[in-house]
């Protein structure tokens, strides 16, 4: 595999600018740069189709909430749709010296009060479909909030609408101050809330700036479709705007979308989640080709299965098209990179997440934080210039020479590459790797669009397999891939894709699941009907 280690920094690089006022200081320099995305801004009168558009839209949004009110120094809650509008909402924030915590919409009511209380009487900023989440929590947001602004008309009394304009003084954060807050995927319990900074948001994508610097050009187009309220979107924009990189952001993440758009557009590459690349899958064999002018199919979340990246890679008309993966989360950053070509496609195990990159350094050590040699399995820890700035009401943050505790169980091979085995709290003594077990399953049955293995408190093994629309679930069938695999007694349930809670980047939330699946003894073979979907970051 191409060893990405090559992409060493002599020194951290520095941001241009704060991240608040940065999308001025690019339509200087990118006027014309297409900054795309495929629905209207709901929450901004003008269009957005270049940075210049843009940076305006930000001015704006600053006019706006200094009108309101808002000054350096406050907290302000956003919760939006999923739609790239809320980055221009946090640039904005960020250049009058607030502080913004980007909440998902679409967490549990529940969810989003208790980020609320942590957060300790904010601002809350609210476009039509955040305050219908929350309409129906009145009381507990006046209790929670310091005040409800709503980025839209609204007929209800204790909304205050932010329509008015008031110039505003720039007055950005430091580039080693908070400049963001968003919060962890929770896919093993609650999300957390993470601060970042503007350095720390840049030493998250440094890596790929160097390469998008040696490898795009003006006629390149980034599509992507991500929970744009991540850090990695937070860094994605930095990057975007630090280099004029075109952009086209997705919020409707339908096939019958994304075809259309990948034939209007014809991007270069393509950013996505890995679960949203196999809802994507079927477009590899579509007659129309939509796929084939791409060149990058990037990930940044999770692996993604090896059926997947060979079906992209071979819809691709491009010569050089590979798969380009990161492994990191929320708290660091990616650490580790790995480029996946179409040759290599063949034999390519999503377990290897690659080598660290230039600022980036990993090491794997026992249970007692002594480092074990290459090959040997044990907890991952990192070291990275993206790591975040700290935790919001947690201790305050180790030295940033300290080794970071991923959560993690891997090994180094000898070549410096890491396999990614397990996630400490779902391991299973005796059984291996799940993950890698996970993977085998759905290359044996390609009928299935997701399976999970989940460990219940009892120590039992239960495999929840989400058949692809169309299909019949076959019971044998997957008892003898499971035999296969030696998991020879695992039950499994078989649930709609639509009804497993799921992050906003689409990882499956394991602790969710367990919880759910603690209350239901069902026989096997039927489909077992489950709750509303929820997704969160």
């Amino acid at each position: 595999m191409p060893d990405v280690s090559a992409l060493q920094l002599d020194s951290v690089p520095r941001p241009t600018a704060p991240l608040g006022v940065l999308p001025a200081i690019a339509a200087e320099k990118f006027p014309d740069t297409p900054f795309l995305s495929d629905t209207p801004w709901n929450t901004y009168g003008g269009p957005v189709a270049t940075i210049a558009d843009f940076a305006r839209a930000v001015e704006d949004y600053a006019d706006r909430f200094w009108a309101a009110g808002i000054r350096r120094g406050d907290v302000v809650a956003v919760v939006q749709r999923n739609h790239i509008e809320v980055e221009g909402v946090m640039c904005a924030l960020g250049r009058i010296g607030a502080l913004p915590a980007l909440l998902s919409s679409a967490m549990e009511s529940g969810e989003i009060l208790e980020c609320l209380a942590r957060l300790e009487s904010p601002y809350l900023l609210v476009d039509s479909y955040g305050l219908a989440r929350l309409a129906d929590s009145r009381h507990a947001l006046t209790l929670l909030t310091r005040r409800v602004l709503g980025l839209e008309e609204s007929a209800l009394s204790w909304v205050a609408p932010v329509q008015e304009r008031a110039a505003h003084v720039a007055d950005p954060r430091d580039e080693d101050e908070w400049f963001v807050i968003t919060h962890s995927s929770g896919t093993t319990g609650s999300p957390k809330l993470c601060a970042h900074s503007t350095r720390s948001l840049f030493g998250m994508v440094a890596p790929m700036i160097m390469i998008f610097r040696d490898q795009y050009s003006m006629q390149d187009l980034n599509a992507k479709h991500l929970s744009f309220v991540h850090a990695r979107t937070c860094a994605g924009t930095l990057a975007s705007l630090e280099i004029g990189m075109p952009s086209l952001a997705i919020a409707d993440p339908d096939p019958v979308n994304v075809k259309k758009l990948l034939l209007e557009h014809k991007p270069t590459s393509i950013e996505t989640h890995p679960n949203m690349y196999i809802q994507w899958e079927p477009l590899a064999d579509d007659p129309d080709r939509p796929l084939a002018p791409v060149e990058r199919f990037i990930s940044t979340f999770d692996a993604m299965h090896p059926r997947t990246v060979r079906a992209l890679l071979a819809a691709s008309d491009r010569p050089g098209a590979h798969y380009f993966q990161a492994y990191g989360q929320t708290e660091t950053g990616p650490i580790c990179l790995r480029i996946v070509t179409r040759e290599e496609s063949a034999d390519y195990s999503p377990r290897n997440v690659g080598h660290a990159g230039g600022g980036f350094e990993m090491r794997v050590v026992d249970t007692d934080g002594a480092p074990v040699p290459a090959g040997t399995e044990g907890r991952i820890e990192t070291r990275s210039m993206g790591r975040m700035r700290g935790y919001v009401g947690g201790d305050p943050m180790p030295a940033d020479d300290a080794w970071w505790p991923m959560g993690d169980i891997g090994r180094l091979l000898e070549d410096g590459s890491l396999e990614l085995l397990d996630r400490v709290v779902d391991h299973v003594d005796g059984v291996g790797s799940l993950l890698e077990k996970e993977d085998h399953l759905l290359e044996a049955l390609p009928e299935l669009v997701e399976l999970v293995l989940i460990r219940t408190d009892d120590g039992a093994l239960i495999a929840v397999a989400c058949p692809r629309p169309g299909t019949t679930p076959d019971v044998e069938r997957f008892h003898a891939a499971a035999k296969e695999v030696g998991l020879p007694e695992t039950e499994v349930r078989f649930w709609d894709w639509e009804a497993v809670p799921v992050t906003g980047s689409y990882k499956v939330r394991r602790a969710v699941l367990r919880r759910r699946l603690a209350g239901r003894v069902r026989p096997a073979p039927a489909v077992v009907p489950a709750p509303a979907p929820t997704k969160e970051v």
